[in-house]
């Protein structure tokens, strides 16, 4: 991969956050706009993907993490979302996501000559605490960049665990991906995959260094099916995301 591949893949998560927080904070607020006080962590960070293509070696570089929230936007990591309405059951909120474990440049392999991108995705997401923690949340989230044109379903449940100075979120998610969007990503010319079920497991974890310093790190974990898996642009079905880094607290 080229370094300037590598800068906009940087570059372009960066961008499209504050795009989004910037625009879904906006469209809130009917009065004259102020830029909202940010609450949170921003990190500097190395990150690692393990992707399961064919003649792809493990992609590291530089990046930023951003959780907390931009007045009424709340972002954590490749989401940001801006809450809508709370009932007595839970909250329904916008969210967004950049679509970060699931690329392929054609410069790294000979089987494609079609770059697969990062998709930027915005749709409805329903969140109901279930007790002792535990949180369930219940995604749909449309591509609006023009990648995949495709859907993602996603059923989640995530608890934050607090041991002193480290937090911890653990969440669990089933994902149903459509036909559109896994046959940008792992289709050619002579497959076509249908749609089906990913399962994902995620850990982030926050230690409070000092009060204005934190170190944080992320895994996540994707479990793709068997139309992935059958590609002939892949050689597995799981994928890998690691990032540490330290960052300031605001």
């Amino acid at each position: 991969m080229t370094s300037l591949s590598r800068l906009s893949r940087l570059t372009l998560p960066l961008q499209t956050l504050f795009w989004l927080a910037f625009s879904l904070e906006t469209f809130a607020e009917d009065d004259t706009w102020q830029w909202p006080e940010f609450n949170g962590l921003i990190a500097g960070a190395i990150s690692q993907d393990n992707l399961p293509y064919k003649q792809v070696d493990t992609q590291q570089q530089p990046s930023l993490l951003v959780f907390g929230r931009l007045g009424d936007v709340f972002i954590e990591g490749n989401r940001a979302g801006l809450p809508l309405k709370r009932f007595d059951f839970g909250s329904l909120s916008l969210m967004g996501q950049l679509r970060t474990h699931q690329y392929l440049d054609a410069d790294d392999t000979d089987l494609t000559d079609q770059d697969r991108e990062q998709s930027i995705e915005l749709g409805p997401q329903i969140s109901i605490p279930l007790g002792q923690g535990y949180v369930s949340q219940f995604s749909v989230l449309q591509d609006i960049s023009g990648k995949h044109d495709g859907q993602e379903y996603e059923a989640a449940i995530y608890k934050r665990f607090i041991f002193d100075d480290l937090r911890i979120v653990a969440t669990l998610a089933l994902q149903y991906q459509s036909k559109d969007l896994l046959d940008y990503y792992v289709g050619t010319n002579s497959y076509s995959p249908q749609a089906e079920l990913t399962q994902e497991v995620e850990l982030l974890g926050v230690y409070d260094i000092s009060d204005a310093w934190s170190a944080v790190l992320v895994w996540r974990y994707y479990q793709h099916g068997q139309e992935f898996r059958n590609s002939p642009l892949t050689n597995g079905d799981t994928s890998q995301r690691v990032a540490i880094g330290v960052g300031r607290n605001f």
